[in-house]
């Protein structure tokens, strides 16, 4: 335990972005600055706005918050911040960071952009490093890599925008005869639900193609697997306990709104299944997570069905991080509390 005389870590935690998801990452920046252990760190709060400007928060944390239903967005009338190799700077001094915990989710954050950016600086930083973030990021290379080393996951197939605009009836041909329906379309590179559709009847592919490809260019199509959603947390070497997330309502799927917006998910964990069944779950995660070289934080997301067969979906380098997302409780569930979750990720990285 630190002591009065111990300097504390310096933390900044960065939050926002330019991407679809700026709002859920201003919520886990305000968790994670809320929960963090003020006896071992000192939080130096930072934002990046929609527009890409980096920016000090401090004495504007509370605008992180959900306000009449209003999400969060990072104020352009905050200080600005620069970046280089003497460190992080607002209004000409040296916020003397230790560490940063980018708690960015999506394109321009989660996706090795600004962990490159913090290569180049010599900025330690919390969370999977450029290679495993870009694949993460990246559902179809993400794919192609476990069918690659025998992890089982969905049939999909992947083209481009350009692709589909140049050749979509040859396109529409190979996915008639690839699938049967329902299928899913996704942007390859968004998260938290951004963008995704799923498709009842061949006539719903075109508005869903043109949906996904406001968010990424790159869009996959995947195969219905019809069984139960589970999720499983990884932290440095070890996997959580195992996680089922059940959807209330009339949700057809684990969309935006059932994540965030009206409270119609529910996470039963431990998730209700054989022993044996979970530790080769948590098995197939740190799996996935060594074979993209992840480090430090994930969560590894699957399908169960009903014969048995454990599908993996798709594994995430910077999960939501509020207290009430599903990675703090899947640790909280495995004995590991969200501020010792915090700690312990800091400390992999400092």
């Amino acid at each position: 335990m630190a002591t009065n005389t111990t300097k504390k870590i310096r933390v900044g935690v960065l939050c926002g972005g330019q991407s679809s998801e700026h709002s859920i990452s201003c919520l886990s920046g305000a968790s994670l600055l809320a929960a963090m252990d003020r006896e071992k760190f000192e939080p130096v709060p930072l934002g990046i706005t929609q527009s890409g400007q980096w920016v000090s928060l401090e004495g504007l944390t509370k605008e992180l918050a959900i306000v009449d239903g209003k999400l969060p967005v990072i104020p352009d009338r905050a200080p600005a911040v620069t970046v280089n190799r003497d460190g992080v700077f607002a209004g000409g001094k040296n916020l003397d960071v230790d560490v940063m915990f980018p708690v960015l989710h999506g394109p321009y954050g989660e996706d090795g952009t600004v962990q490159g950016l913090l290569e180049m600086f010599d900025i330690p930083y919390v969370g999977a490093g450029v290679l495993a973030s870009a694949i993460g990021m990246d559902k179809a290379t993400c794919k192609r890599l476990f069918v690659e080393a025998g992890i089982p996951t969905v049939d999909f197939d992947v083209f481009f925008w350009s692709e589909w605009q140049s050749y979509k009836s040859e396109i529409t041909s190979r996915l008639t005869d690839e699938f049967t329906l329902p299928i899913f379309v996704k942007p390859s590179r968004a998260g938290s639900s951004n963008g995704i559709s799923k498709v009842k009847s061949w006539s719903e592919l075109d508005a869903a193609v043109s949906l996904a490809k406001d968010f990424d260019e790159k869009i996959v199509i995947e195969a219905f697997a019809p069984g139960r959603e589970i999720e499983c947390g990884i932290l440095g070497d070890k996997a959580s306990r195992v996680g089922e997330v059940r959807i209330l309502g009339d949700h057809e799927f684990y969309d935006f709104e059932a994540k965030y917006l009206d409270n119609s998910t529910e996470l039963i964990v431990p998730a209700k299944i054989p022993v044996e069944v979970e530790r080769e779950i948590q098995q197939l995660a740190l799996d996935a997570f060594s074979l993209i070289d992840g480090r430090g934080i994930a969560r590894v997301d699957f399908f169960l069905q009903e014969n048995g067969e454990i599908i993996l979906n798709e594994l995430n380098t910077m999960p939501g991080f509020t207290a009430t997302s599903m990675y703090p409780r899947l640790w909280d569930a495995t004995g590991v509390g969200y501020k010792e979750v915090i700690t312990r990720l800091i400390e992999l990285h400092s």
